[in-house]
């Protein structure tokens, strides 16, 4: 693989901010509470510029156990916000939300940077990360939906086997509602 990195300048960058600010704009329009958004928008600048040189010195690091901890990181953060939809039984679930985003998403991480992209090394830092982030991120709204749906079967007293039918079926949503509006 080439390590071609496209330098994007300010002006470019800052074009962005058209769609924030017509959201700002909105919020005004509406008579919200428009300094939220923007308090939001700063927020988000600053963790980004952070999470850039973090990320900076990650990719430079070129170190495998470096590249691990983030995953690691990624799997028990994303299994943590999955279960905010079941607050109640959240540390009761959250060892199985953690195995279920770590295979289901490591299984798609490995056969993604290994057999189609053919990493070389294994863990390049600057596919990888982006990669994992992408993976476990669908991974966690999946266990997020099938957790909520399983929950809210169970209370309307519906059998376990037709709660889980109902939750996997939830949990795939994400994916299979683009197919099933062509159809």
């Amino acid at each position: 693989m080439t390590d071609l990195v496209q330098a994007i300048p300010i002006a470019n960058l800052t074009l962005i901010i058209i769609p924030v600010m017509a959201v700002v704009g909105i919020f005004y329009k509406w008579h919200l509470k428009f300094t939220n958004p923007l308090y939001a928008i700063i927020r988000m600048l600053l963790q980004l510029l952070l999470i850039g040189y973090f990320l900076v010195y990650i990719f430079k690091s070129n170190s495998a156990w470096v590249v691990m901890i983030i995953f690691a990181v990624m799997v028990a953060s994303s299994s943590w916000i999955a279960l905010r939809t079941v607050e109640h039984k959240r540390a009761v679930l959250y060892k199985k939300a953690i195995l279920s985003i770590a295979f289901g998403g490591g299984i798609v991480l490995l056969i993604v940077t290994q057999f189609v992209l053919d990493l070389s090394p294994w863990f390049k830092p600057q596919y990888a990360i982006p990669l994992a982030g992408m993976i476990f991120a669908s991974a966690m709204n999946s266990v997020s939906l099938a957790a909520e749906r399983f929950s809210v079967e169970i209370q309307r007293d519906v059998p376990y086997e037709k709660a889980r039918a109902a939750a996997f079926s939830a949990s795939l949503i994400p994916i299979m509602r683009p197919l099933h509006n062509k159809l």
